[in-house]
């Protein structure tokens, strides 16, 4: 999706990113410390409220489930901890030599529930491939259990099916932008996150 500059649209996840930002080809996501920066940013789109540490998430007024997310690619996460649980739980990872304390940030959990579908898409040579599952459960969980494979106009109609039309094209900007990497997504009944949308980003890499 490209659009014109000229224009102001709140729909349009190039106005609200910055269109400079997407004309330009970025820096590639090489690994998952770098990625984090920029997804704290913004860089990729609409994500959940995220804090990049306990203190900045104790001065936040936010009192929903959490995730505490991991720096290190494909580390231990933990789901849906209770605000009030947050410290304990952090203090218990720490304490266990299960993370570092540098390497945990927090997340507003997304509306899991409310899943319609989520996975991993990126551009094969043959197309479009996407793992995917419409299990209801937070993203690795659901894969695990019910994810499916598929490629070319099979993955491209269930993305349209499934997918507001702008959030379709910004995953389609998102591949043309970041050529061989993978896109990590989840869409949901109902609109959440930072822009309000449908469908949440939570990852963009090739690592």
């Amino acid at each position: 999706m490209h659009c014109s500059r000229d224009h102001k649209d709140p729909s349009c996840p190039c106005c609200e990113i910055g269109h400079d930002m997407v004309e330009a080809k970025p820096l590639p996501v090489l690994n998952k410390s770098d990625f984090v920066k920029r997804f704290q940013l913004g860089e990729f789109g609409n994500k959940t409220q995220n804090w990049d540490t306990y203190e900045a998430f104790r001065q936040s007024t936010y009192k929903g489930l959490v995730h505490i997310r991991n720096r290190i690619a494909g580390g231990k996460t933990w789901y849906n901890v209770p605000a009030c649980d947050v410290f304990y739980e952090m203090r218990q990872i720490i304490a266990h030599g299960e993370v570092e304390e540098k390497n945990l940030y927090l997340a507003a959990m997304a509306p899991t529930s409310e899943t319609v579908i989520q996975g991993e898409v990126f551009r094969s040579e043959t197309g479009l491939a996407l793992y995917y599952s419409t299990v209801a459960k937070p993203m690795r969980e659901s894969l695990v259990e019910g994810g499916k494979q598929v490629y070319g106009l099979t993955a491209k109609l269930l993305l349209e099916h499934h997918l507001d039309a702008v959030d379709y094209d910004w995953i389609q900007e998102l591949l043309d932008q970041f050529e061989n990497h993978i896109v990590e997504f989840s869409c949901y009944n109902t609109r959440c996150g930072t822009l309000n949308r449908r469908m949440i980003i939570w990852e963009v890499r090739a690592y």
